[in-house]
């Protein structure tokens, strides 16, 4: 239950404990009966009655996104280009050179770097390009970045042709070329920009996803990695097949760890691998977790409370309100089923708060303190 008082306003906290105080019951739930893993599934669905496609649950290894990357020169900057960068000038006599530029001072009519050295409108700059995880066609066209190495704004700027890299140093393979228009990104920061549709792939770049060996392997997704919900998924997967084969085919998925599920292609798959994982990631996964979860974002004063999260008896006193979580037997006020013997859930005394116009720093820093006593029975996740 939850037993408040405070010194300001006894009235508004009599209401509030006649109509918000909340605690656990003492009873204890039914005993389950023994679970075989063939039943599993089945029987914790019972909780939720809710069945998500593995999409939701996990990625594809291998299917992940990469990054290619190159040094460029943005012209035509309204004087807010480098100035006395010699590495700027001599890549820009080296551009001249390729463009076929012949009317400099060089013995081959190529542009000295110090010719250059009052150019004011040019600006050595990072140029980065973001490969999806299904990978790129040659032709296609990616946005891309482009990022000032020292100077003061690439506003009204034109990024001339420039090479792309993947991220391996020793690989010298051009992937793509990058020119065009930059853009600003933010308005009060102008060192960085973007160019869109600016990055064309010139050569494919192709993400596998089966091992010579011919498997699949899954990475269970951030928020959903748990020793629990991986054989959930390995149970699923399983069934899928004993469907798909009649239940003559053997156990396809296993569990190598709480975050990778390691999958077999089956033998009449091994030439259409694509059509495999297509029916492999919408299989229904019972979304069996708990919802023992509380994300806290600092900066916006936002906490989010899973549905499932309980906290143990405790007092909590924070700028003249006392709040009293305790045996529900001594208290004649309502109670709600719980789990957890004398435990409250957290949202509950959260409704309390707000009720009683506590500010949701406040509520942050007093669910921070439950959490350093241990009386929080859910994990903390912080976001910006």
């Amino acid at each position: 239950m939850f037993r408040t008082t405070t010194t300001q306003n006894a009235s508004l906290v009599a209401l509030a404990l006649l109509t918000l105080i909340v605690g656990g019951a003492t009873a204890q739930a039914p005993a389950r009966p023994a679970v075989s893993p063939a039943q599993y599934s089945s029987i914790d669905s019972q909780r939720f009655q809710i069945n998500r496609p593995l999409s939701d649950f996990v990625r594809v290894k291998g299917q992940e996104g990469n990054y290619l990357q190159g040094i460029g020169l943005v012209v035509g900057l309204k004087g807010t280009g480098d100035s006395n960068s010699t590495p700027t000038h001599s890549a820009l006599a080296l551009m001249l050179k390729h463009l076929g530029s012949n009317s400099g001072a060089g013995p081959e009519g190529e542009y000295l770097p110090e010719q250059l050295k009052n150019v004011k409108n040019t600006a050595l700059v990072l140029v980065r390009a973001k490969i999806p995880a299904e990978g790129a066609e040659e032709g296609d066209f990616i946005d891309c970045e482009v990022s000032a190495i020292s100077a003061k704004s690439l506003k009204g700027g034109s990024l001339a042709i420039s090479t792309l890299q993947g991220p391996n140093p020793h690989d010298k393979t051009v992937w793509a070329l990058a020119s065009g228009a930059v853009q600003s990104i933010i308005d009060d920061v102008p060192t960085r920009g973007f160019v869109q549709q600016g990055c064309r792939i010139e050569k494919t770049i192709r993400n596998p996803f089966v091992t010579q060996d011919g498997k699949v392997f899954l990475v269970i997704k951030e928020g959903h990695k748990d020793w629990r919900m991986a054989q959930e998924i390995v149970f699923g997967i399983n069934n899928l097949e004993q469907n798909i084969s009649r239940g003559k085919s053997g156990q396809i998925a296993r569990a190598i760890d709480q975050k990778t599920i390691e999958v077999t292609v089956p033998p009449q798959y091994k030439e259409e691998p694509v059509f495999f994982v297509s029916i492999l990631m919408e299989t229904p996964i019972v979304d069996s977790l708990m919802n023992n979860k509380v994300v806290i974002n600092r900066h916006q004063n936002l906490i989010v409370i899973g549905s499932d999260v309980e906290i143990g008896p405790v007092v909590i006193n924070h700028n003249g309100i006392k709040v009293e979580t305790a045996n529900p037997e001594a208290s004649k006020f309502v109670s709600i089923d719980t789990q957890r013997q004398y435990a409250t859930r957290l949202k509950d005394l959260e409704d309390a708060l707000t009720t009683l116009k506590v500010p949701a720093s406040d509520i942050i820093d007093i669910v921070e303190a439950l959490h350093h006593q241990g009386k929080v029975y859910g994990e903390l996740i912080y976001v910006n």
